[in-house]
Formats: structure tokens, sequence, C-alpha cells
């Protein structure tokens, strides 16, 4: 024992010495304003993260699959759920602690608020509020340890073609929010800033000039009208959603917004002898403080592919042999952008994946048109690279402070695009690459990119297109979870798989990761993925059957002792009660489900993969009858689902007949009469 007694206190000065803390948290989205989804904890690495197991895991009390990066703050897990639902759970032992829910009145709402309704990807901590977006377009506090409502702010009008889905940002004591119109060219994009302690405006900032018929806000918008063409407002409206990307730089005090493209998304839709189109598809600098334009950096010129500007990260590189603050921006384009921060001077840009939209970047960073890829003009679609998902979208990137490397979670996706009459302008067939024949397949990668040389370091692949976000670590690791229910950890100068553990739920967020009582955590949300725009639009290609389960929460650290949880138990899709369709019909319908933008909810082929709308596939309308009365007449528009009051009786007929078509379609598969992918589309 005399023997004994040393070495376990030579242990404990070793522990103390160490300089590890105890307890971290991870308060912001990403853990930094800089959205780089680092993490300083080494204490899991390279040669223990064999020993990583669960330690505990919770089922959550929602329908829908959280794909929001978890918040930890005071040993509480923040996350949120769709219509500004917020959930706070123990975080030693996963016990829920409180929940909130607001009251989102959808009577009034437009579209854009009705399909915001299924969606949420995150919340913000500020001091000691929790702040949550609501589909309706409200800004909601509530106090962190109780849940209770502290103040709400009203942003945009959800009786409007508005709608928030994504997560609040916070910087300089203010809080920043945008919005989305579902591409349809109807609204004005803009964002807000509010203060976060108390939810006053601030200001606002216009993402596109306004009715050219009326004086302009400023002579800003009056030189940005004059890039939209002639009779461009006849046409549309701009839109130019900042739906997702902000980004705070407490450095420069500017924020950073991903602006998306100009809507309708086909240029037939917009005016013929339109320009830049501002500021849509750019990122733009806004000073923090008082929301007045920096600078900007178109990326995407005559968008016509929806390649939104998404993906902002702030780092310090090396630039001609000295540091600079960059921008790093990743949007659905599929190239790789270094943009100086406090100019927006154009420092370097390459595509990371193939593309057939463009031949390259010119000296400037402008897209090289070509000609091949403008389907529009001969009014034939085509197979599009990247997919109008892009090759990038949402989803979190990661960055190595030390080695200067991005890692970026990617899609191929093969899409078939063709113009098409409806709210976006045009046909998207995201599973292209499932007809029998595809030369293209679809799949995903984690890219490993050198920014400063414009190279990729490493790739790894995997069968499913749609994966999460990342996290890195200064323990050499890359964390992603799978749309399988996998979470995985790669070697980050290699990318070698070196750990993988099934959580039982497909994962779309990042995992975020603390230290607990010495000991390191990673946290992670699952479930059915519902809780994205795409999670039900493109189902197939984002969790299998097996993986869409109740949503969870999920903790794991070195020797952890917990059981797994199960995945679900997939039941064969029955046979519709109505008798197989005309063929014929059913094709016309197909473009009409697209058109009327139902995959929003409903999935692509109806196959939703959770949340409050059905999947179609195995819960079809009964009968026609019945389809009018929910559809044109708005029987469960209580429940969500928008009523088409101008909808066709013909068009009613031709989109209940491709739903009935596509359900036979799944039964058929689902009982191994026909191929996985489907013999149509």
């Amino acid at each position: 024992m005399r023997k004994l007694v040393p070495l376990l206190l030579a242990l404990l000065v070793a522990a103390c010495g160490s300089g590890a803390p105890r307890n971290t948290d991870w308060d912001l989205l990403g853990n930094s304003p800089e959205m780089q989804h680092h993490a300083a904890l080494g204490q899991i690495d390279r040669g223990n993260v064999g020993e990583l197991e669960l330690a505990w895991w919770t089922e959550m009390p929602t329908p829908y699959g959280l794909v929001g990066n978890p918040l930890i703050k005071d040993g509480r897990v923040f996350q949120s759920g769709p219509g500004g639902h917020i959930f706070a759970t123990d975080l030693r032992t996963g016990k829920l602690l409180w929940e909130f829910e607001p009251k989102v009145d959808l009577a009034k709402a437009s579209f854009a608020s009705y399909i915001s309704e299924q969606t949420n990807r995150g919340l913000a901590l500020y001091g000691d509020l929790a702040i949550v977006a609501t589909s309706d377009c409200r800004l909601i506090a509530v106090d962190q340890k109780t849940g209770k409502q502290r103040w709400q702010a009203q942003s945009c009008n959800s009786e409007e073609m508005y709608g928030i889905t994504a997560a609040p940002r916070v910087g300089d004591g203010m809080v920043f929010t945008g919005n989305n119109c579902m591409d349809s060219g109807e609204s004005r994009g803009f964002v807000d800033a509010f203060d976060a302690a108390t939810g006053k405006h601030r200001w606002r900032f216009y993402t596109v000039p306004g009715d050219p018929a009326k004086p302009q806000d400023s002579p800003l918008y009056e030189g940005a009208a004059k890039t939209w063409g002639t009779d461009w407002y006849a046409k549309s409206k701009g839109c130019g959603s900042v739906w997702d990307s902000i980004t705070f730089d407490p450095a420069l005090h500017q924020v950073y917004i991903g602006v998306g493209g100009a809507s309708p998304v086909s240029p037939a839709s917009r005016a013929a002898d339109a320009g830049d189109e501002l500021f849509t598809n750019s990122v733009v600098a806004l000073d923090a403080k008082t929301g007045a334009y920096k600078w900007h950096f178109k990326e995407t010129p005559h968008d016509a592919w929806n390649f939104d500007s998404v993906g902002i990260m702030i780092a310090d590189l090396p630039v001609a042999g000295k540091k600079q603050r960059v921008v790093l921006s990743v949007p659905k384009n599929g190239f790789a952008y270094v943009l100086d921060a406090a100019t927006g001077k154009f420092i370097s840009g390459k595509n990371y994946v193939d593309v057939n939209w463009t031949k390259g970047l010119d000296a400037n960073g402008r897209p090289i048109p070509e000609p091949a890829a403008m389907y529009w003009k001969n009014g034939q679609g085509q197979v599009v690279e990247p997919s109008t998902m892009g090759s990038h979208g949402w989803e979190a990137m990661a960055f190595d402070p030390a080695t200067g490397l991005l890692y970026i979670p990617t899609m191929h996706i093969p899409t078939y695009v063709a113009p098409n009459p409806g709210i976006m302008g045009i046909l998207m067939d995201f599973y292209a690459a499932e007809k029998p024949g595809a030369k293209q397949k679809a799949y995903g990668e984690l890219v490993a990119w050198d920014p400063v040389t414009q190279t990729a370091k490493w790739r790894t692949s995997n069968r499913m297109p749609i994966n999460g976000g990342l996290l890195h670590t200064t323990g050499g690791l890359v964390f992603q979870g799978m749309a399988n229910g996998e979470i995985k950890a790669f070697d980050d100068a290699t990318g070698k798989e070196l750990w993988s553990r099934q959580t039982g739920g497909a994962i779309r967020g990042a995992p975020s990761t603390v230290m607990v009582d010495g000991e390191q955590y990673l946290i992670v949300a699952t479930g059915n993925g519902s809780s994205s725009a795409t999670g039900n639009y493109v189902a197939l290609y984002n969790s299998t059957p097996e993986s869409r389960t109740v949503p969870r929460l999920l903790a794991f650290r070195i020797g952890g002792k917990s059981a797994y949880p199960p995945l679900a138990k997939v039941e064969p899709v029955p046979a519709p009660s109505s008798p197989r369709p005309n063929p014929a019909l059913a094709a016309k319908g197909d473009l009409l489900f697209e058109g009327y933008g139902c995959p929003a909810c409903h999935g692509a082929r109806g196959a939703a993969s959770g949340g409050k709308a059905p999947n179609l596939n195995r819960l079809p309308p009964a009968d026609l009858a019945m389809l009018k009365q929910v559809v044109q007449q708005g029987a469960l528009a209580a429940n969500g689902m928008p009523k088409f009051t101008g909808m066709p009786d013909a068009d009613a007929e031709a989109i209940f007949a491709y739903i009935i078509d596509e359900a036979w379609a799944a039964h058929d598969r689902s009982s191994g009469k026909a191929t996985a992918g489907g013999e149509k589309h």
C-alpha cells in the first residue's frame, strides 16, 4: 500500500497539472462565432477513440428527427425542433429538464410559413436566454433554467411568402435572423437584427431592391435595381432569401450573410436581359452594429440551378506569406472560395467536385459560361452537376486551425433539371441516378480541402449521399454522423476511418463535444431527419428505412456502459386500396406534384421519412374525393396542410393518380416485384 500511495499522488498531480479543463461549454453554433466546428479538446484521440462508447441516450418528445447542432451550457443540452420547440436536457444523465413549445397560428399562414412548420435547424444561446425562431416569423427567448418565455419579436410577416427555419445567430449583443420564400419570387428577402437581451429591433438589410415604380430605400438599391433587367418586378420580387448562413466576425464586427438565388429559379421566368440580380447568390458583408452594407462577392451570376450561397466560415490563413483574415465560402455551386474578410476581394477559388454548369473561374472569381449547361435556351432538360441541392448545403463544415484544413461534407446527387411551370419554374428529378442504366450514381463524400493551395488532401466515400455535419478536435479526429445511423471518427490527416458505432437513427446535424467532470463527451442528435426541408424531400438519400426512428439525443465517452438504442422495424408497404391509375395521367401528376411544392413536406415520390406529414406511399388518400377535401377545401389546414383553393379539378385528379401510382410502385419494391430504384423516373 505504501508503494501505491505515491503512485496515485503522482497521477493526481499530473492530471491536475495538465491544464485540461474539468467542464466546458459549447454555447455557440459551431463552438465559435467563426463557425469552425472545432474543439480544442484531445482527451479522445486517435489512440483511444476505439474505446468510445455510449454513456446515455434519451428519446425526445417530438415526431421530428432533430438536426440542429446541440448547444451546451452550465450542464444543460439545448436542442430545438420545428415550430420553435426547445428541449433542455441534463448533460450528465440525459434527463429531460423542460420543454418549450410556442403557439403557432397557421390560420392565415402563407405557403412558406406552412412549409417552415416542418423544419428547424437550431437555436442560439445568449446570457441566460435560449433564442429560437418560429415558422410564423417570430424570435422567442426563454429562460435557460426554466424554459419560461422572456421576450418575443416579430420579424417577417407569415401571411406573406415568408417563413423562418434557421438557427438565429448572436454577436455584439444582438441576434440575427433571415427568412425563406420557398424560391417563389413573391417576396423581398432581408435580414433582421434584434437586441439579444430585450428583443428590440435594431436594423434591417434587404437583399434585393424594392418595387422599381417607387423610390428605392437608398442609392445602394438604386444601383442594385439596374442589375435586374427590364420589367423584372412583374416577373419576380427578387426573393434572395437568407435562409441559413449568417456568420458574425468578432474581430471586424461584421456579419457575413449567404444570399439565396433569384426566384423563380428558371431564368426563363425572370428578365431576359438581367445582370447580376444583386444581391442574390452572393456573400454580403454588413456592419454588425448598424446593418450598413460593406461589400459583396457574387458567386453564381445568372443562376439557373438554385445554387444558393451557404456555408460561411471565418479563418486566419497565410496569404502571400502573411496571416490574413478571410471568409471561407462553400456554396451549393461546387466551388470553395477564399475572400478577404475586410474587403471581399477574391483571393482564390476552385471546384472541389465535378461541375458541368461552368468551365471554371476567371481571375476575378467569376464563373466562365458553359453554354451547354443553359438548359432553358432550348427547352430541354439535362443532368446538372452539382445538383440543385448543391455539392454542399447547410450541413456544418469543420476547420483545423493548426493545419488550415477545411473539412467539407459533400453530396453527389445527379439531378435531371428542366423547365416546369410551378412555384420554382423548374422540374428537379433528384432520383435520376436511380433510373435503370443511369451512368452517374449518387454518393456522399467527406473532403479534406486545403484552401490555400485549393487542393484535396483526402476524400472518403459513402454510398448514401446526404450525411451529417462535422466536428473537428485537437485529438486528430473528424466526427460525422451518417444517413444510415452510424457515427464515425476519421483520422484528420489521412481520412482513415478509426471508429464507428450504430446510433439507431439517421444523423444530419453536427455533433458537439465538451468536458464533463474531467471527461470528454460527444453529444449528437438523431432521428428520421425530417426536421430539415430536404429530410422529407429526398428521404431515399438522407436516411434508410431502418434509421427513421424516433428522435433521440445520445452522449458518448471513453468507457461508456449504456446499451445502444434499436433501429426501426420496417414493415412492408401495403397495397393501395385504389386500382393502378392511367400511366399518362400519373405522368402528368408527376409534374404537378413537383410544381405545387408537394415534395417539400411529403417527399419526392411521396415517400416522406417522418414528422407530421404522412408518407403517401404507405398512407395515400382513400379516394379522389378525400384528396380534394384535404387539398382544395383545406380539411386539414389546422394540422399544417396548406389549402390550394385555386387548384383545378383536373390537376387534383392527376396528382391523385400520381400518388396512387407511386404507392403501387413502393408496394412492388417492398414485395420484391421491382428494382430498388423502381422502373420509373
